[in-house]
């Protein structure tokens, strides 16, 4: 009887067992929540029989990746600096920017030492023999126009020089080997004032001027030619179209006549033009009241200028104009 009337025993839970069932299902809680804070509720079906089976990880962590990915932020766009100009003009500005010399070292260096000086002035370290050596673009007489290279060599006397798209070329080139995200700027100002806003904001502009504001000497360099055709020294008209120093390109046609036959040739033909008296300045003040303008000239250093006087060599030099900002 007595062995009818007993029950059967209930199997036994060990202390170890319930431990790690204990341990267990806290740590699915805690993933739980730990999900729940990441705005993955999606995911805790697939957590919930972690303790289950193994091959649940692999799920969970696949899902857990691509939520991380399609709730990521978007990467900022890196934004480039901008220019930041007065709101109007005063009457008066000035910028101290300490004075250098192109000689001895680049007697015909005005553009690459005026560049350097802009340089200096926003907290670079490169002085003007590197800049013109490694970063200006050179060409011989008859390679390029004063547009595409500097013609010659400016450690010489012999040394000719360069526009404003050379120079705003070497500062490119500069600036991205020192990861600088800085802007360089040609003006192309109809208006005066505008470069006088750029100097009012105290941005020092790289300028095109006739030296000691004399009148403009203008000569005839060389020809350029397309493929196939022959350089020549010979003087073209006067009354050739100058724009930045040279003519427009125009198609010429030409007749070799020999003992037995005439040969017509089609080539591009470009005038070249240099302005000898043509210097790079760096203009860093203007006196409205007393109709002055005050630039640092790499030859002479600081000089002052009647105001009417230097835009009348500005504009002789083709209103060229620099700014890094």
């Amino acid at each position: 009887m007595e062995e009818n009337n007993q029950r059967p025993k209930k199997k036994r839970v060990t202390r170890r067992q319930l431990r790690r069932r204990r341990i267990g299902g806290l740590i699915v809680l805690l993933l739980i929540i730990f999900l729940l804070s990441k705005g993955c509720a999606s995911c805790i079906s697939c957590t919930c029989n972690l303790g289950e089976d193994d091959t649940d990880e692999k799920s969970t962590t696949t899902t857990v990746s691509t939520t991380d990915i399609t709730t990521a932020p978007p990467i900022p766009e890196s934004t480039l600096p901008k220019e930041q100009l007065v709101e109007v003009l005063p009457e008066s500005h000035k910028i101290e920017v300490p004075v250098i010399y192109q000689e001895p070292e680049l007697p015909t260096g005005s553009a690459a030492t005026s560049l350097t000086m802009l340089l200096n002035y926003l907290g670079f370290n490169i002085d003007k023999v590197t800049i013109a050596n490694d970063y200006m673009p050179r060409a011989k007489r008859g390679e390029a126009t004063f547009s595409q290279a500097f013609i010659g060599d400016p450690t010489t006397n012999d040394g000719l020089g360069c526009f404003a798209p050379v120079i705003v070329e070497t500062a490119q080139k500069y600036l991205r080997s020192q990861s600088s995200s800085r802007i360089v700027k040609t003006l192309n100002a109809d208006s005066f004032d505008d470069v006088l806003l750029r100097v009012a904001s105290d941005y020092p502009v790289l300028v095109w001027i006739n030296s000691n504001l004399d009148l403009r000497q203008e000569e005839y360099c060389f020809t350029l030619y397309g493929p196939g055709g022959v350089q020549t020294t010979t003087q073209p008209p006067v009354t050739s179209v100058v724009v930045l120093g040279t003519t427009a390109a125009e198609t010429v046609q030409s007749d070799i006549e020999t003992t037995t036959t005439t040969i017509t040739t089609s080539e591009q033909k470009q005038d070249v033009y240099w302005i000898s008296n043509a210097t790079c300045v760096l203009l860093t003040g203007y006196d409205k009241i007393n109709n002055t303008i005050t630039v640092i000239d790499p030859m002479q250093g600081e000089m002052i200028y009647d105001m009417g006087m230097f835009k009348t060599s500005y504009n002789a030099l083709y209103k060229q104009a620099v700014i890094i900002y």
